[in-house]
Formats: structure tokens, sequence, C-alpha cells
């Protein structure tokens, strides 16, 4: 019998005023932290840097990414929160059950 796939989107904002290679090393430690929680990225898509509605982290711009995620279990959710909190470079983000 064929298991059921729990499918999430996250919406990151980046501060743009990060380096490129800073934005790679938070995109890899949000993967590899999914990895470790046996859900991968299937597709990521980066849609480019917008203004922002209000001032979030003394910027007016983000740089936006958007993360498919299939995991063969639910996502722990509130370690999930607490790991991009703590990310400096992430402002902003949104996790959907799709």
């Amino acid at each position: 019998m064929k298991e059921k796939l729990h499918i999430y989107q996250m919406i990151l904002v980046l501060n743009p005023k990060t380096e490129d290679k800073d934005k790679d090393k938070v995109l890899a430690k949000v993967e590899s932290w999914l990895g470790v929680n046996k859900a991968e990225v299937t597709k990521k898509e980066h849609t480019g840097n917008k203004d922002l509605v209000y001032e979030i982290a003394k910027s007016r711009k983000g740089d936006f990414w958007v993360l498919d995620v299939a995991s063969e279990y639910p996502l722990k959710l509130n370690e999930m929160n607490l790991f991009l909190n703590r990310e400096i470079n992430v402002i902003r983000y949104l996790i959907l059950k799709v």
C-alpha cells in the first residue's frame, strides 16, 4: 500500500543585504534540517527581491524563496519555527500545508 505524502510549501524571506554565499548556506541548512526530519525539497524557486508592505529588520525589500517540501511524516512545525527564528538571515517565513 502506498503511503500518503505530506506536502508543504515554505515561503522564506531573506534579508536582501545578505551575500549570495550566505543565502546559499541558509538554504542548505534548511534542506539539511528537512533531510534529518525525513523530508525533501522537491522544488526550489527564487522569486527575486520584492518590496515589502512594511519595514522588517530595517529593510523595505525582501529576497523571496519558495520551497515545495514532501515528507512521509508530518513535519515538526514547532521545531521548524525555532530553527527559522534563530536564523538571522531569515526575516520572515510562512509554512503552508497543501
